[in-house]
């Protein structure tokens, strides 16, 4: 008896696993691949931020452990002394030990930590004074500042370096963590803009199946209702929304999720129209089939391309639109870390000089709505009818 002959390049496609077919991707769809694909690893890492903030993040989101304003890469101290009368002490414990520091700055904060004798001074130059006159026996300084100190100041020696705490992108106006407030902030974040989107893709989805289906009066009355709701502004219902249902996580995710109600019911509603009347669907009909049937079986499935577009381009905007409700007060409790609350705060503080506040919450409500936004508008190009590249 014969063999039968496989093809070869059925056997090699076999051969093909997950990751090589994802790589051939780059070849039959191009550029709409490489959008996916950045867009995919963004929301990929804002995804594992979220479910590892616990250990990502260095500090609590809410405790104030560092000095106000205190700008990024700062924190770190540096002990000085007047040269040669350094005290024998132990930095592990400097009870006795009276330490000059500047109010307001970390050398205040950690001088409490070691239990230190404190004495405060409002200005840099008030400090090194009051050591080199003898009024304290060493003093705090950042450590950003120890050459330029040791340059304008003879007679001072260091004790030791590199003291305290780092804080990589520098704290807030409360002396909070803005790398610990953005991780926390990201879970916060995508925990309202998908669970609105979710609530918005199940109600849009559900009446645009049943109207375009069902046709008729109740068409009409649903997609006047869907049209009265789409002609409001996103931002005003929302806040409409949010002052009736009062703050909190799933208030503000059911006030943002109304906004997209019409967008998934309109696409959902145009695709019935046109798949229903395709050969498929009235060869069921003519077999017998139940209503509920051709729509969960045989035209379902023919709607999920377009509804995942949606849903990834609604995801993005609900991330703006609630960073808006944040920003003008209606968002969630201050006691929850959320980016648009803290860019909301930054923005009184950009004049005076500390950028970063309102700069990294900023950079990460673009980075994460560029994400959702570049995966979608992917997904529009690769999952339409389209010639495959060779």
């Amino acid at each position: 008896m014969a063999e039968i002959q496989t093809p070869s390049s059925t056997v090699e496609a076999e051969k093909i696993g997950l990751l090589g077919r994802f790589w051939r991707g780059r070849i039959w769809y191009g550029t709409e691949w490489y959008i996916t694909t950045l867009g995919g690893l963004i929301l990929i890492a804002m995804i594992l931020m979220t479910i590892f903030a616990p250990w990502l993040a260095p500090f609590d989101p809410n405790a104030f452990i560092g000095a106000q304003f205190t700008p990024p890469g700062w924190g770190k101290q540096t002990l000085l002394a007047r040269s040669g009368e350094a005290p024998d002490i132990s930095l592990d414990n400097l009870a006795g030990v009276m330490i000059g520091v500047q109010r307001n700055r970390n050398g205040a904060n950690l001088a409490k930590e070691l239990h230190a004798q404190g004495k405060r001074y409002q200005t840099q130059e008030d400090l090194l004074a009051a050591l080199l006159d003898g009024e304290v026996d060493l003093i705090f300084v950042d450590q950003k500042l120890t050459e330029e100190i040791l340059a304008h100041y003879e007679g001072l020696e260091i004790v030791a370096e590199g003291l305290g705490r780092n804080y990589p992108l520098g704290t807030d106006n409360l002396g909070r963590d803005i790398v610990s407030r953005l991780i926390w902030g990201a879970r916060t974040v995508l925990g309202v803009a998908l669970t609105s989107a979710l609530f918005s893709s199940v109600i849009g989805i559900t009446l645009g199946l049943i109207s375009g289906f069902v046709s008729g009066v109740l068409d009409r009355v649903l997609s006047l209702v869907m049209d009265s709701i789409y002609s409001f502004p996103g931002l005003l219902l929302a806040i409409a929304m949010v002052v009736m249902l009062g703050p909190g996580l799933i208030n503000v995710a059911i006030a943002v999720s109304v906004i997209y109600v019409p967008t998934f019911f309109r696409v959902v509603r145009g695709q019935v129209f046109s798949i229903k009347e395709e050969l498929y669907v009235e060869a069921a009909r003519s077999l017998g089939a139940k209503p509920l049937t051709i729509l969960t079986r045989y035209i379902f499935p023919n709607v999920i391309p377009s509804v995942v577009v949606v849903f990834s381009l609604n995801v993005a905007d609900a991330i703006l639109t609630e960073a808006g409700l944040s920003f003008v007060g209606l968002g969630l409790p201050p006691d929850v870390p959320d980016w648009g609350y803290d860019l909301s705060k930054g923005q009184s503080f950009l004049v005076a000089g500390q950028w970063w506040p309102i700069t990294f919450p900023g950079i990460m409500i673009t980075l994460v709505a560029a994400g959702f936004s570049l995966l979608g508008e992917g997904l529009s190009e690769i999952l339409n009818p389209r010639l495959v590249k060779g």
